[in-house]
């Protein structure tokens, strides 16, 4: 039996080429600056404006690494990680937010962990995120 490119994407494990990232951000000037780094250091990369567009991509496709914000139209990044943390549990996730720390901490009781992933706060330094990117990869973040 012959299966289409979508159904073959979406049984494929991670990545055997370079690690493939998710990027989302509802920010396209933010997004598209994400994207164009992580690219310059050779990864795949894939963008999603929001926390629907998120979840419709994960479910289609294997990710090595999710780069999220917290604050998203249509589904926010507090739903996207509960999603993930019953359907995707094992896709390394790293947080990037502009949101204060008490809304952070207010998001926290949606989570069935109650905890976060490592957080970086806008604006992001990139020498700083694109180390926590090889770390979190290497599996040398939590």
């Amino acid at each position: 039996m012959i299966r289409d490119a979508s159904e073959a994407d979406a049984d494929a494990g991670p990545s055997v080429g370079a690690p493939r990232l998710l990027v989302v951000d509802d920010s396209d000037l933010e997004r598209s600056a994400l994207g164009l780094l992580l690219r310059k250091h050779e990864y795949e990369v894939d963008e999603a404006a929001d926390g629907q567009a998120a979840l419709l991509l994960i479910k289609k496709r294997a990710y090595d690494l999710l780069l999220l914000d917290l604050h998203l139209p249509v589904i926010d990044g507090f739903d996207v990680l509960a999603y993930l943390n019953k359907h995707v549990p094992d896709l390394p996730v790293i947080i990037l937010s502009g949101l204060p720390p008490d809304e952070i901490g207010d998001g926290l009781h949606r989570l069935p962990s109650g905890e976060l992933p490592p957080l970086l706060t806008k604006p992001v330094d990139p020498q700083q995120l694109m180390q926590i990117v090889d770390l979190k990869l290497a599996g040398e973040l939590p």
